[in-house]
């Protein structure tokens, strides 16, 4: 195992002593978050994958038209990887989460045994519409909690999917002058906004983890930027959480104000500990934004 594991997990570890104090609400959920993103840790780091490759010529004409450097579904996956996942997590699974615990089992025994229909099932989760999965689940379509087979699904590519974006934005760093409110390596929506440094605004990946900057006033779904129209639902008690939205499109996105922290924020778990964000959102009318951004993907989410 290589330095970098062990930097990650002390990393993780300290943010979940520190999440453990301020944030009670989540604790009953920590254990298994926790054990998943230590894993995701683990398997990333013992990750030997074969990227992409891109010409820097052809990089530079992608993000000039505004499209990213990948399609969801392009990026590779490591099989062995993705089990050896849902194995280190399976124990954490809380005894009471059996809709979660279903969709284990099911995940498991629907994975092939030829390794080219392996590979296909696997990459069939990196898709955003039904079709491709439903051909290996469908013998449990009418008991198991969709929601969560994609969750844990998801979870166990993930690490192959951090991957190749850190080794694409290694090869082609993301320039300043994407501004886009789309993800510039896979073209999905941000999960976190971040406030930084003199005021500097960035996205937070939903599905790759690459961060990229962002205009201060702009709604990275429409891309509104008039300040008249754009707004922040400020938190209780929370005074570096907002929620900020959009009146045009109608969609919100998280923010977390970096400058009010007394530390840096691990974004993996901020992910999980600001989830509360979408229920104050949703009640006061907001709509939660797809992950897939239509103008790369369609509206068809």
């Amino acid at each position: 195992m290589n330095s970098s594991f062990f930097d990650e997990k002390d990393r993780i570890e300290r943010a979940f002593a520190l999440a453990g104090a301020e944030r009670p609400a989540y604790a009953n959920i920590f254990p298994f978050v926790e054990a998943l993103l230590v894993a995701a840790a683990e398997v990333r780091a013992t990750l030997s994958l074969e990227i992409p490759q891109i010409p820097d010529e052809t990089a530079k004409a992608r993000w000039e038209s505004g499209f990213p450097l990948l399609r969801r579904w392009d990026f590779p996956v490591d099989t062995a990887a993705a089990e050896r996942l849902l194995e280190k997590i399976s124990g954490a699974i809380p005894a009471d989460n059996r809709q979660l615990a279903e969709a284990r089992r099911i995940i498991v025994r629907s994975v092939p045994e030829a390794p080219g229909e392996k590979k296909r099932f696997w990459n069939s989760f990196l898709h955003h519409e039904m079709e491709p999965w439903e051909e290996w689940l469908k013998a449990d379509a009418g008991k198991m909690d969709l929601a969560s087979v994609l969750f844990l699904a998801r979870s166990a590519v993930r690490p192959c999917v951090e991957f190749a974006a850190e080794k694409l934005t290694a090869a082609h760093p993301v320039p300043d002058w994407w501004l886009k409110g789309y993800c510039p390596v896979c073209g999905s929506f941000p999960s976190l906004l971040t406030l930084e440094g003199q005021g500097a605004r960035k996205g937070f990946c939903s599905w790759c983890a690459t961060r990229w900057n962002l205009h201060r006033l702009q709604c990275p779904y429409c891309d509104n930027r008039a300040h008249e129209s754009l707004g922040y639902l400020a938190v209780e008690q929370e005074p570096h959480n907002r929620i900020s939205y959009c009146n045009l499109c109608k969609f919100y996105f998280r923010q977390i104000d970096t400058r009010e922290l007394a530390y840096p924020p691990y974004l993996r778990l901020e992910e999980w500990t600001t989830l509360h964000l979408d229920l104050i959102a949703q009640k006061a009318g907001w709509n939660q934004p797809p992950s897939p951004a239509p103008a790369i993907y369609g509206d068809g989410q």
